[in-house]
């Protein structure tokens, strides 16, 4: 499926986030769908050696990102902070490693995650979610420049990173290098309506 600009999916996902209990069907909203890549243009940030993440809608219900991903880059193993997560992909080939929590890991300190479970690799209009009960999980470019849609079921400003040989996690504040199509410099603070 294709053809949907971001714009009106966003439309469409706010209208969602506004029901009660919200966010039910956006993983089959997000299947197979290929948003009109021009409507993607003004989040399109790339960086040699990594991805980006540049905002395109914010509110208390809904976050919504659009990564691009130079070939190569890879985040690190992290979650959502308690949050749903959708991750789809628009462009490039991608391959996901799923972890398990075996102890720990549930705030700073000491973290023993399960052997990955590697999917992929996949490609335009798959679509991988993350819950409460599964969030962590690695993201790797194999194929790129690339670029994945991001639909979080509330603002997430931080994660856990998972330091798998050691078997530790640390908190990370997340930042963006867009908001609103707009690059922010690496000293940017976000503008004061975002912060929450």
């Amino acid at each position: 499926m294709g053809g949907m600009c971001l714009e009106a999916l966003v439309g469409l996902l706010r209208e969602e986030a506004g029901r009660v209990p919200g966010l039910v069907g956006v993983g089959e909203r997000l299947a197979g769908l290929v948003v009109e890549p021009g409507s993607l243009r003004p989040y399109l940030h790339f960086s040699r050696g990594r991805y980006t993440r540049n905002l395109v809608y914010r509110d208390a219900r809904l976050e919504v990102l659009v990564n691009c991903w130079d070939t190569g880059a890879v985040s690190p193993v992290h979650d959502h902070d308690g949050q749903e997560c959708w991750f789809s992909v628009q462009s490039g080939v991608f391959v996901l490693e799923n972890y398990a929590l075996i102890s720990g890991g549930l705030g700073p300190g000491p973290a023993r995650l399960g052997p990955p479970v590697v999917v992929g690799p996949v490609g335009a209009g798959y679509v991988d979610f993350r819950c409460p009960e599964a969030p962590i999980h690695r993201v790797m470019a194999r194929q790129g420049p690339a670029i994945s849609l991001h639909v979080y079921a509330g603002p997430v400003e931080r994660c856990l990173v998972y330091d798998v040989k050691r078997e530790r996690c640390v908190l990370r504040q997340l930042r963006y290098h867009s908001v609103f199509g707009r690059p922010l410099s690496p000293m940017d603070a976000l503008p004061p309506q975002l912060r929450a």
